[in-house]
């Protein structure tokens, strides 16, 4: 699979240490319709270097570094390794992701870039199984997971601010209000914005 001009996919590996990293780029390598690369070999301005996917392990550990990521390419799917669906990235909630198991293979591995890059939502049977998610069904304690900063998003949203005026009230970028409207609806279980709101009230993480 390739973006329609013949070239190859264009994939962001990052990873806590470069050992990490080069043993990513290793397993993309193997698939010669994939390019891996690290960070220094991208540029965020340039808007012809955004990746067809960025590959996450998550033992990079900081939600913001993830954070960071998607909004220098928010255009970009994130295919998250080590990963739980129902805590941490973006979620189930609808945008292209893949959420694969730490001891991943290359053949795995790459399917996943492919689907991911495809617009498609990926989702290992080992991951579902060990956490017990459901595209749109997620537990009440994985809704006590929210952050300090998606709760200040929540409540905005509940006030019917959209992404733009969110991103105003809260200093940030609206890529990045994007991104945690998009893990809070993951959390929750939602599948809109509206829903969000009723579920939280529901579950007492909004007040009545």
């Amino acid at each position: 699979m390739t973006d329609g001009q013949g070239a190859r996919l264009r994939v962001l590996v990052v990873a806590a240490s470069p050992a990490l990293r080069a043993g990513l780029v290793s397993l993309l390598a193997g698939d010669r319709q994939l390019d891996p690369m690290v960070a220094e070999g991208l540029e965020p301005g340039d808007a012809g270097s955004a990746p067809s996917a960025v590959v996450v392990d998550y033992s990079v550990g900081e939600p913001e570094e993830i954070l960071s990521i998607a909004e220098a390419f928010p255009g970009s799917p994130l295919v998250m390794i080590g990963a739980d669906p129902a805590t941490d990235g973006p979620g189930l909630s609808g945008a292209p992701v893949a959420y694969l198991p730490s001891d991943v293979d290359a053949a795995a591995l790459a399917a996943a870039v492919h689907a991911a890059a495809a617009g498609l939502i990926v989702l290992d049977p080992s991951v579902a199984g060990a956490t017990g998610v459901h595209a749109h069904a997620r537990t009440s304690e994985n809704a006590e997971a929210l952050t300090s900063r998606e709760r200040e998003v929540l409540l905005l949203v509940a006030e019917g601010l959209p992404n733009k005026a969110i991103a105003r009230e809260l200093g940030i970028s609206e890529h990045t209000a994007k991104f945690h409207v998009g893990s809070l609806l993951g959390k929750l279980g939602a599948a809109s914005r509206t829903e969000a709101v009723t579920l939280a009230t529901r579950r007492g993480i909004l007040p009545v």
